[in-house]
């Protein structure tokens, strides 16, 4: 896709999340710090979503690296991604949602496709299913040495629980290439998962600190592993 179709693309999705907002809605921004003490890198990443009240929403975010080792030290950004999506209920304790992100790297665009099922249990139990498509709009050099476009199917399960003011999320995501040609995942195989584990603490009605601590891979071509931590904070109005 030329750069001229991606400005229109991407015009188009901040027009409507911006006449969005004349509805009645509710905005949150997060902030979040993370470390994977495998390769000893620190990043940042700020995100805004909004949910129209009309059964529509939209996420921004913007991703950052810092170069050297140490927090904020030659930050650069690693990317921003716009998403929107529909979300309904099928009953009082099942609802669904569907949208696409539109990935904007410096090499160039990704388009996810999503949808994803939430089940509230009356105990405060929570089971959550998202199913991912991520589509690369540039060349990739392959397995050969040829290029492809990768072409990536993604499953996370979330499994929830509130307690008063605190709220506990365990989530396992697995990940495949789909090309013939495409790189290597995880461990110089075409798939990869990873686990994470997140503690969320309601201050007041507008303030939830939260934690992360997650297992992810370290290459492509091992099996390292390595744990990922985040801390991070969510104000919502």
């Amino acid at each position: 896709m030329n750069t001229s179709i991606k400005y229109i693309i991407a015009s188009a999705c901040l027009f409507s999340a911006t006449s969005a907002m004349a509805n009645d809605h509710k905005t949150t921004i997060e902030y979040r710090h993370d470390y994977r003490d495998g390769v000893k890198k620190h990043g940042d990443r700020v995100k805004v979503f909004l949910d129209t009240g009309q059964n529509i929403g939209f996420e921004l975010d913007a991703r950052y690296n810092n170069e050297d080792d140490g927090m904020y030290n030659h930050m650069t950004m690693n990317g921003s991604e716009f998403t929107a999506f529909y979300y309904d209920k099928i009953n009082a304790n099942t609802n669904w949602l569907a949208g696409t992100s539109l990935d904007f790297t410096k090499e160039g665009l990704v388009y996810i496709p999503f949808v994803r099922l939430n089940y509230q249990f009356d105990n405060g139990i929570r089971l959550q299913g998202r199913y991912k498509w991520k589509v690369w709009d540039y060349d990739v050099n392959g397995v050969d040495g040829t290029p492809y476009r990768s072409k990536i199917q993604q499953f996370d399960t979330f499994v929830g629980y509130r307690y008063h003011d605190w709220n506990f999320q365990y989530q396992f995501d697995i990940f495949r290439e789909m090309e013939s040609n495409g790189l290597p995942l995880y461990d110089d195989k075409k798939w990869d998962y990873q686990h994470n584990v997140v503690v969320t603490y309601s201050l007041n009605k507008n303030w939830r600190p939260f934690v992360e601590v997650g297992n992810i891979k370290e290459s492509r071509y091992t099996d390292e592993r390595q744990t990922r931590y985040r801390v991070g904070i969510k104000y919502t109005w």
